[in-house]
């Protein structure tokens, strides 16, 4: 007889067989088979009797035991539900509604009722164990009965009667959800897919548990108990997160931070955004609310008509998730990211400085007010109270220093310009040539000045560049279509994190299907309408009628800028800009010299062309300026060279005039002013305007102004100043104008409270309105009430002490008590906290008066809020008054810092001739501005003179430089110095030179360098012709040009012809001042025939051959007259590292093409000479041909 296992290793092998047999699958043939036994338990399993456990048949769920006997006489009880029940009882008890309504088909009791065969049975209740079951879900059209498999008893024999009820309940659900043709649909939804759209039985109950972290921040939930759900989504949706995607509904393309009690929080994509922005942690969750969209999954069904079953079933998440990577998140959550809200600014200037649009969403109300309010079951109100994106940024985020970073001031060193552009093609350009009408508007909100300007852009989309790298937007604004040309320079220039503006450009569209016309007409009407508001609410101010009468002269493409940014503008409430009158500025006037934007990049005016720093740059050579407001200006000065002979005279008079002054008291007096001008004045006044300026940042303002008129109070006269210059003096007499305004505001401001930002004590007592004095007794009355309730509470615990409020973890007027005396504490009374010794109370009438007080608090702080934005309006009357004062400032800041520039060694005044005398330059030992301060070994001078000479003379003016010489030997450095010792000239500044002498140029134009544009489609020689020829349609007799190695980008006949070409061109034609860079040295019979107007110049090097053989260069870096015969490229490429063995053969190459040119060239002279020779004598035989020959022989014996 075989021995009887041990029950150890009865239990052991139950448990590995119920695990294998778990995970094995199950087919219809033997799904109501028994497992055969082995021999070792065939005597046990043959005494096992007949129970209802075993599966005889088929039985109904609502048949399944739970008593623990197999009795067949009651029904499955499910969990009832209650407030605190778990997800799985919550759904099963909705699934009641559905049972109630097969009552009458669903057997009560056991029957013998027999069951198709088909169907699969799985019953496991042994005898004393209480089983569950738990199976795939199953795909047949009568999924309510469970299916019985033996493999399956053995393993849910070992569970707990617990466990196998959740494994019913389980069950259950899966049962009810996959039971009918919408089984998919409730699946999906059951993991938070969100079928808005269905409407079947299964929707109406929902089976998800509510999101932890919103029942945490609001409990509040709309409708009363019992009342009919609308579906899953609207009814899973909490109070916030409802007021959450209302805002997001009408602000899709804008980051939301959403205020929640202590953080600020992201939701959905915004979160996700936010984290990789900012490098947060992004709780997982859903992304959008209308995840899952039933229209996505019917079109993928209908695409994809092959296994729409499995399709559907087994890749669900595939199907209803935009990003597979998604398919194992919480369907039921929104994802989430979170910061704290004393963070909130770094974050927000981090994103903002990304390129995104972010809006702020605050808590409007507080608990007190809503409290005491009739909406004290809402949840609390929240709005949009802040919207930002680089160039509507005005709020005072940004205060690091300006020189930290380029992209301080959201915008790079623009301070953030937001550009507006327009355009329509000009009629009968099409194609490759298509021209457009452009217009223009450029805002700077944070200062207020406004650019405007309206041109006709040729194919290049010269016109456009050059605005756009003088203006450096952060931001586009752009109405209706852009032409293809525009779009792509849009993206060159600013489609990269690093580009020529600093940083990524953000762009925004406004679409338009209106016809130019139309469009004009309705932008008209909408800026007269907006003007005309403003001059009706302000009948008395006459400015805004005459700014209305200026912008209506304005052409119509710039009308349609216009309109579109007071729109835009308007969402960020920034509107007020366009009331300041001085503020409209005209881009392109006669005043100033245009710098193009090929010539701001050539001459690295703005940044350096290595890596796009400023670093490098003119700009950085001379900003030596102390205010952030000054360094804008001077940055405008350099751009914009002037033109105006009389106030160019005045600028220089008063630099030359601080630099003779220094260490005089009344210089010492200016630079000590400005150095404690901490604050930028400039942004802080629009701040003000806007009516966004904070209390300490407004009484900064005023305390800076005020110390800027009293500087300067004492001074009544012109003489008074000590200055001579009538430029300086203009600017010290308008400080002491702004005094009494300024001490009048300041008289109505609490300093202390002030400087702690404490809007409710900002005003003095006697500045408070009726409703802050109102509020204000309140307070003092709640608190002379709690000081009552002292005697009363002392009463109440029959205390003879007297009773003193105490304050722990800030809540106030707790009343502590003994423990050993806590039987006497009315019933009525809180226990708020408690010790070992004592316990903390709060008695009803307490409540009641800290809530009435707290009221009144928040009421008071409405109120010192409006007062405070009356203040604010009252002070913006004197807005333009004190613009005028800090213009002031900011050219004494630039005018200090060119005197500064001029004090450095070397540098001396120009000479500028009056603008009757003929174009010319002359410049001695002038040198690099830039590599004069940089080169560790100093800059080589240089000697150069152009045009009419001085005194003037009868022989004709060099007009042309051409410039050859040794590849590395300074010739584009000597060009390009040339250009910003002109530029530095025309701006008031001295200049790096012994002596300098010119007129005023209207502008410079250069071609240099070798760059393709791959986002136009044209090659490197295109990009060269293109540029070339807006040159010879530009440049004047009074323009300075500079060409670089014209010609260089095809073969050495067309490049050698093209140069010829333009040379004779500018050197006869338009007859303006040029220096012509080239490689050709048949380029010097042109300078012989154009001379003296072109002249032949060469930088200086000394060639030398050293102990291997080797021709070696030693540059001298001087210009001398003649020209050079080689250009020595192979001793650049030794110095750049050239394997030795390419040298080798390229020295051989070289030289056995430099021998052939000469065998060619002494061939030809050969043949010259022989003609002369053969040629009979006399005069009537010396024709033209034999001069020519002449010519010829002598030419190839100088090159020779």
């Amino acid at each position: 007889m075989a021995p009887t296992p041990s029950k150890s290793n009865k239990q052991r092998a139950s448990k590995q067989q119920s695990l294998t047999s778990f995970f094995s699958p199950k087919s219809s043939s033997n799904a109501n088979a028994q497992p055969a036994p082995s021999s070792q338990d065939a005597p046990a399993a043959s005494n096992i009797p007949s129970s209802p456990c075993l599966p005889v048949r088929k039985r109904h769920r609502s048949e399944i035991s739970h008593n623990g006997n197999g009795s067949p006489d009651k029904p499955v009880k499910k969990p009832k539900k209650t407030g605190g029940s778990s997800v799985i009882a919550r759904t099963i008890t909705d699934d009641d509604d559905d049972d109630k309504k097969n009552e009458n088909e669903d057997a009560q009791t056991i029957g013998p009722e027999p069951l198709p065969e088909a169907e699969n049975a799985f019953l496991p209740t042994p005898a004393g164990t209480c089983s569950g079951a738990e199976g795939p879900p199953s795909l047949g059209p009568r999924p309510e009965y469970f299916a019985s498999n033996s493999n399956h008893d053995v393993y849910f024999s070992s569970m707990t009667p617990e466990e196998c009820e959740e494994r019913i309940a389980r069950h259950e659900k899966y049962v009810k959800k996959l039971g009918n043709p919408n089984s998919t649909v409730a699946l999906g939804r059951g993991r938070g897919w969100g079928w808005r759209s269905l409407k079947t039985p299964e929707n109406n109950g929902g089976d998800e548990g509510e999101d932890e972290e919103e029942a945490e921040e609001e409990d509040e939930r709309p409708g009363k108990k019992g009342a009919a759900k609308k579906g899953p989504a609207s009814k899973k949706l909490t109070p916030m997160l409802q007021q959450y995607l209302e805002i997001k509904r009408k602000h899709m393309d804008a980051i939301l931070l959403v205020e929640v009690g202590y953080r600020f929080q992201f939701f959905g994509e915004d979160a996700r955004t936010a984290s990789k922005a900012l490098g947060l942690m992004c709780i997982s969750g859903r992304l959008r609310y209308d995840d899952g969209n039933i229209f996505f999954s019917i079109f993928i069904f209908i695409l994809f008509p092959i296994s729409r079953v499995k399709l559907l079933e087994t890749n669900i998440s595939l199907l209803l998730l935009l990003d597979p990577s998604e398919a194992h998140i919480d369907r039921n959550k929104f994802a989430k990211a979170s910061i704290p809200v004393f963070r909130v600014n770094v974050h927000l200037k981090r994103l903002i400085n990304a390129g995104y649009k972010v809006g702020l969403v605050r808590q409007v109300e507080t608990a007190a007010l809503k409290k005491s309010g009739d909406n004290r079951n809402a949840p609390f109100e929240r709005r949009l109270t802040n919207l930002y994106t680089k160039g509507t940024c005005v709020e005072d985020i940004d205060e690091d220093d300006v020189r930290s970073s380029s992209t301080t001031n959201f915008g790079g060193t623009a301070g953030g310009y937001l550009l507006c552009l327009f355009e329509t093609p000009v009629k009968g350009s099409l194609g490759a040539d298509e021209k457009a009408n452009v217009g223009m508007i450029a805002v700077q909100p944070s200062t207020g000045d406004i650019i405007y300007d309206a041109f006709e852009d040729g194919f290049m989309r010269s016109e456009i560049e050059t605005r756009l790298l003088h203006i450096s937007p952060c931001e586009f604004l752009l109405v209706g279509h852009m032409t293809k040309a525009t779009e792509k320079l849009l993206q060159h220039l600013s489609g990269t994190d690093s580009n020529v503006f600093g940083d990524q450009t953000r762009i925004e569209r406004v679409s338009t299907d209106s016809k130019p016309e139309t469009l004009v007409s309705t932008a008209s009407s909408h800026v007269t309408q907006f003007y005309a508001d403003k001059a009706q609410a302000n009948s008395t101010d006459g400015t805004l009628q005459n700014l209305l009468n200026a912008v209506l002269r304005l052409p119509p493409p710039i009308k349609v800028c216009l309109s579109a940014m007071i729109t835009h503008l308007t969402e960020y409430g920034l509107e007020h800009v366009f009331d300041l009158t001085k503020n409209f500025t005209p881009f392109s006037q006669r005043t100033h010299m245009l710098l193009n934007g090929t010539t701001l990049e050539s001459l690295e005016i703005y940044r350096n062309a290595t890596d796009n720093k400023e670093q490098g740059s003119l700009m950085w050579a001379l900003d030596k300026t102390m205010t952030r407001f000054g360094r804008r200006l001077l940055r405008k000065w350099i751009g914009r060279p002037l033109l105006d002979y009389e106030a160019l005279i005045e600028r220089t008079d008063a630099v030359e005039e601080l630099f003779k002054s220094r260490g005089l008291p009344h210089l010492v007096q200016l630079e000590s002013l400005l150095f404690a001008t901490r604050i930028d004045l400039e942004r802080s006044l629009i701040r003000l305007y806007y009516g966004k300026c904070k209390p300490k940042e407004l009484l900064a303002l005023l305390q800076t102004l005020q110390r800027i008129s009293m500087e300067y109070e004492s001074i009544a006269s012109p003489e008074q100043t000590g200055y001579t210059s009538p430029l300086l003096r203009k600017a010290v007499l308008s400080f002491s104008g702004i005094r009494d305004s300024v001490t009048m505001f300041l008289d109505k401001i609490n300093l202390k409270a002030a400087l702690e930002d404490d809007m409710l004590n900002f005003l003095r007592e006697e500045e408070h309105t009726n409703r802050m004095q109102e509020h204000q007794c309140g307070i003092v009355s709640v608190e002379a009430g709690l000081a009552e309730q002292k005697d009363s509470i002392a009463s109440a615990l029959r205390s003879k002490n007297p009773i003193n409020f105490v304050t722990v973890s800030g809540i106030e007027y707790l009343v502590e008590v003994a423990n050993s005396e806590v039987s006497r504490v009315p019933a009525s009374w809180i226990k708020i906290s408690g010790t070992k010794k004592v316990a903390r109370f709060h008695t009803p009438q307490v409540i009641r008066l800290i809530s009435e007080r707290d009221r009144h608090k928040e009421a008071l702080a409405a109120a010192c809020n409006d007062a405070f934005k009356d203040l604010l309006a009252e002070i913006a009357t004197f807005y333009q008054i004190y613009r005028d004062v800090v213009t002031s400032l900011a050219s004494l800041d630039c005018l200090l810092s060119l005197s500064k520039v001029a004090a450095q060694s070397g540098y001396v005044r120009a000479t500028l001739l009056p603008p009757s005398d003929s174009p010319s330059v002359h410049i001695r030992n002038g040198c690099h501005p830039i590599a004069h301060h940089t080169l560790p070994t100093g800059y080589i001078p240089f000697n150069t003179a152009l045009g009419a000479t001085s005194p003037p003379s009868s022989a004709e003016p060099v007009l042309t430089h051409l410039i050859t010489g040794p590849n590395m030997g300074g010739k584009s450095s000597f060009v390009r110095a040339v250009a910003l010792l002109i530029i530095l000239a025309q701006i008031g500044s001295f200049v790096p030179a012994t002596s300098a002498t010119l007129t005023l140029l209207d502008s410079i134009y250069t071609r240099m360098g070798a760059r393709d544009n791959l986002f136009a489609g044209e090659s490197t020689f295109m990009v060269e012709m293109s540029e070339t020829a807006s040159i010879l349609r530009a440049a004047g007799p009074r323009s300075l040009v500079i060409l670089d190695e014209l010609g260089r980008g095809t073969s050495t006949h067309d490049g050698a012809a093209l140069a010829q070409a333009v040379l004779h061109h500018v050197a006869t034609t338009t007859r303006c001042l040029t220096l012509f860079i080239t490689h050709y040295q048949n380029l010097a019979r042109v300078a012989d025939a154009l001379s003296p107007a072109v002249k032949n110049v060469h930088m200086r090097f000394a060639a030398h051959t050293n102990a291997d053989g080797e021709e070696e260069i030693t540059f001298l870096y001087e210009v001398a007259e003649g020209m050079a015969h080689r250009s020595y490229g192979l001793n650049v490429a030794r110095l750049a590292r050239v394997p030795q063995r390419v040298l080798a053969v390229a020295q051989t190459k070289s030289t056995e093409l430099e021998t052939d040119i000469r065998k060619r060239h002494l061939a030809a002279a050969a043949r010259a000479l022989v003609a002369l020779v053969n040629s009979p004598g006399g005069d009537e035989y010396r024709n033209s041909e034999e001069d020519n020959a002449l010519n010829y022989l002598v030419r190839s014996i100088e090159e020779l």
